[in-house]
């Protein structure tokens, strides 16, 4: 689930306070399971019903969760490849063709900023995916 970029500024500082996704990942075999959903504030706070709808829900999201992180890591690693190649490599090469030492300097500045903006990214899609599933839960597994 990908956040709207007209959304990015929104989602990015917000993080949904009622959501603290929990998940255990197996060593071998990678698989999770999803072992907490909202916060103990208001996990505490359902009723009986309500906690058998939460546990079907932990369930439930268990592959929409994997795909997520998945996703994020995938946005990490095609970074990290992108800007070790692109920027710090054709750094190398004006560094070697011209032997300015300060082109090595702003190639490394400039891949630590594009990094961070990557990151931000992916913090602000997270927000936007817990935002997404917490209005899923209230919308389809409790009963108001």
């Amino acid at each position: 689930m990908n956040i709207p970029f007209s959304q990015f500024f929104n989602y990015l500082l917000k993080p949904n306070s009622h959501v603290d996704i929990r998940y255990k990942e197996e060593r071998f075999s990678g698989d999770i399971e999803v072992i907490k959903f909202l916060s103990n504030d208001q996990s505490n706070e359902l009723d009986t019903e309500d906690k058998n709808a939460y546990n079907s829900f932990m369930h439930d999201i268990t592959s929409q969760v994997r795909d997520q992180i998945r996703l994020s890591n995938k946005y990490r690693f095609v970074a990290i490849i992108f800007l070790l190649f692109a920027v710090l490599g054709l750094s190398m090469v004006l560094y070697f063709s011209s032997g300015n030492s300060l082109v090595l300097f702003g190639g490394a500045y400039y891949s630590f900023f594009a990094y961070l903006i990557i990151e931000a990214y992916i913090q602000a899609n997270r927000n936007y995916f817990e935002n997404q599933l917490y209005k899923q839960f209230n919308e389809n597994y409790l009963h108001q």
